[in-house]
């Protein structure tokens, strides 16, 4: 179809007065309307007070104002006829209010109409560029990715070389789209173009900063230490700092951006054993977003930076720098500093302050309750600071808000775990024993390493324990019968626990007594099998004294066990000769300690 113009239009009524020559000519019709301008030619020059306009609006589109400079470019295209090289803007302004698509619809209508010129590459290479970066922000790591950036790399290298200035904006784009293709020369280039021309915009020194820390790992990784690498880590560091101090505080959609440059100034620091440098940095991305900073990599990295005896350094100084900075600011509210309390009481927990370490659990849980394994930690605390009472509490108040999250932190507690095991010592060494508090914290054990057979022993020997201690003080009239149900329960969840130890080690001559005797005393079992267990037991224990490699521990332990099967054997046998015979086991039968430990 082709198109009329202004001036076709208006040619039209002399052609047709020049089709015939029959008739005279019509008399002419004035025009409702003077004619439409034709567009003006493409060399040229925009009228100044348009250009002025243009201007005006990319200054607004650079601070944000994406609605405003629409305005500004819409007038600017009416009034030059709607060409490309003002139209353009237009399309420039859709970029900054997301509509990535409308503009690439709009390209590919004006290339189909032939349009061709370093104004459409412009356009292209930035739409290319912005849909590559929000893929990237998407999570999506597919070849379309890396095509949009290759394809904003080419078209805006070629835009940028023809016309700096027209097209600096593009510069930053450029730069960011041929890092992430690792074409360095060219990111370095349109990176210290994207600083010269616009100095104030943080983007620009953050994009020069990742650039230069890429050219430091490849030179570092030729020749460490190196002139090349010790520039570029130079230009990383200036650029890192410069970046930030242009970003300003954290506060909205810049939090994020200063966090993320702030660890990456922290890392850099760290490749060369800048710890205090490093935390400061980290801090800094602590402040600005709490609650997304990688804690456990901080860990990790400042563990083997040196630390500094003039400035805070290393991973507990980092988090204590941070808080400050939140408290400073205000800003230790909400759910995000609750992130943080929760690792600062680790790391003080980790050094050993225990009243420091529950003080910034506490703090945390004010902020975030459903940090529940904090009284795990603090418990712990409680525990090495000579309040095992205080620890119980803990215990059972993080078991009652949340027994997933407290069964998770046991498991993966590691040494700390000695710990736990030395507060369920402390529990059975008290006078009366605390059997029920040594049962809860065995059976928070057993779900913490369920094929753990010390564990399930345990378990059912303090369950047991507190059954014949509470039957014993109502023979002796020390307190009152205790309720048949309840102590029914008390046994048959001790033999549940004895039966799993058993299934676990079904060799173990220990744990075959313990589990004969639930059925000899407490449950009346069938008195013929319950023999004949006391038997396989006895068996089991003379093979293993016989054995040339074993210990004086073990030796000891299988002996007492050999010891308290004759004793349960002579009950069940002469039941006559006293009726007041106790179940004979060893405590802790599963392993030696296993019932103590570290008690405070």
């Amino acid at each position: 179809m082709r198109i009329l113009t202004p001036t076709l239009v208006a040619t039209l009524p002399l052609l047709a007065a020049c089709s015939s020559t029959d008739e005279a000519p019509a008399a002419p019709v004035a025009p409702l309307a003077p004619p439409a301008p034709p567009a003006p030619a493409a060399d040229a020059p925009l009228p100044p007070e348009l250009a002025a306009l243009i201007e005006h609006g990319r200054a607004e589109l650079a601070t944000g104002r994406t609605a405003e400079a629409e305005a500004l470019f819409t007038r600017v295209a009416a009034a030059d006829g709607n060409a490309l090289r003002s139209h353009m803007w237009v399309l420039r302004a859709w970029m900054e209010q997301g509509r990535g698509n409308d503009v690439l619809d709009a390209l590919d209508t004006l290339n189909h109409a032939g349009a061709r010129g370093p104004d459409l590459d412009y356009l292209y290479g930035m739409a290319f560029a912005r849909r590559a970066e929000g893929l990237v922000a998407d999570g999506v790591s597919d070849a379309s990715v890396e095509m949009n950036f290759i394809d904003a790399s080419t078209l805006l290298k070629t835009a940028v070389e023809l016309d700096p200035v027209r097209y600096r904006d593009a510069w930053l784009p450029l730069a960011r789209a041929a890092w992430f293709t690792q074409e360095l020369e060219t990111a370095r280039w349109a990176s210290q173009e994207a600083v010269t021309r616009l100095p104030e915009d943080g983007e620009a020194w953050l994009a020069r900063a990742r650039i230069a820390m890429s050219e430091f790992v490849n030179a570092e990784g030729g020749e460490p230490g190196g002139a090349e690498a010790e520039d570029a880590l130079a230009r990383a560091l200036e650029s890192f700092q410069k970046g930030l101090e242009l970003l300003g505080p954290a506060e909205g959609e810049r939090a994020a951006k200063v966090a993320r440059a702030a660890t990456e100034l922290g890392n850099a620091y760290l490749w060369r054993q800048r710890g205090a440098d490093a935390s400061a940095a980290y801090a800094r991305a602590i402040t600005a977003a709490p609650a997304s900073f990688d804690y456990g990599q901080a860990f990790q990295l400042l563990a083997g930076a040196p630390k500094d005896p003039e400035r805070p350094s290393g991973f507990r100084a980092t988090l204590e720098l941070a808080r400050e900075a939140l408290v400073g600011a205000n800003r230790l509210q909400g759910a995000e500093a609750g992130v943080l309390l929760w690792w600062l009481g680790w790391a003080r927990f980790n050094d050993g302050a225990w009243v420091e370490c529950e003080q910034a659990f506490q703090e945390g849980l004010a902020l975030a309750p459903e940090y529940t394994n904090s009284w795990f930690y603090i418990g712990l605390a409680r525990h090495y600071a000579k309040d095992s009472a205080g620890a119980v509490t803990a215990m059972r108040t993080g078991w009652a808000a949340d027994p997933t999250s407290m069964v998770t932190t046991v498991a993966s507690a590691g040494g700390s775990q000695r710990a736990f095991e030395g507060l369920l010592g402390w529990c059975a060494s008290q006078e009366p024993p605390r059997n029920l508090d040594a049962a809860f914290l065995a059976e928070m054990l057993t779900e913490a390493q369920p094929e753990e057979p010390r564990h399930w022993n345990n378990l059912g020997l303090f369950l047991r324990d507190e059954g014949e201690r509470v039957e014993y003080a109502a023979l002796k009239k020390e307190a009152p019968e205790p309720e048949a149900a309840w102590l029914a329960d008390l046994y048959q969840r001790s033999y549940r626990a004895y039966q799993r130890a058993l299934e676990l080690t079904p060799e173990d001559p220990q744990v075959i007594n313990d589990t004969a005797l639930m059925l000899h005393y407490h449950l009346d079992g069938d008195l013929a099998e319950v023999e004949a267990t006391y038997h396989r037991a006895l068996a089991r224990l003379d093979e293993l004294l016989q054995a040339s490699d074993l210990t004086e521990e073990d030796r000891a332990r299988f002996e007492q066990t050999k010891s308290d099967i004759g004793v349960n054997l002579k009950a069940l046998l002469e039941p006559e000769a006293d009726t007041s015979a106790t179940p004979a086991a060893a405590p802790g039968s599963a392993a030696p300690g296993s019932a103590g430990g570290e008690g405070q």
